[in-house]
């Protein structure tokens, strides 16, 4: 149903800190979102910065954040938690 995607590349320092700690940072903020690791190619994804975290609800993107900012990050996490809990109640857009 729900799915956040972190885009990184191998040559990437900050992808390579994110990916290492991204579940951690989910853990602490009680986020139970799968979280897919997806390789960066310029042919396939726009995105301008990375990494580059998606969040997806049936499909559709619902939230995107780039950087490594531990608290955003977690805040971040937090919102996408949030909002999946409201769109199986019902209170989607």
């Amino acid at each position: 149903m729900s799915e956040i995607t972190l885009y990184c590349a191998e040559w990437c320092k900050p992808c390579v800190f994110l990916k290492e700690n991204v579940t951690a940072w989910a853990a602490e903020v009680k986020c139970e979102i799968p979280i897919k690791v997806v390789e960066y190619d310029s042919e396939l994804h726009c995105i301008e910065k990375l990494p580059t975290m998606c969040y997806t609800y049936d499909g559709l993107e619902r939230q995107r954040i780039a950087g490594t900012d531990k608290t955003r990050v977690k805040v971040w996490l937090a919102n996408c938690t949030a909002y999946e809990q409201f769109s199986l109640f019902g209170y989607e857009d």
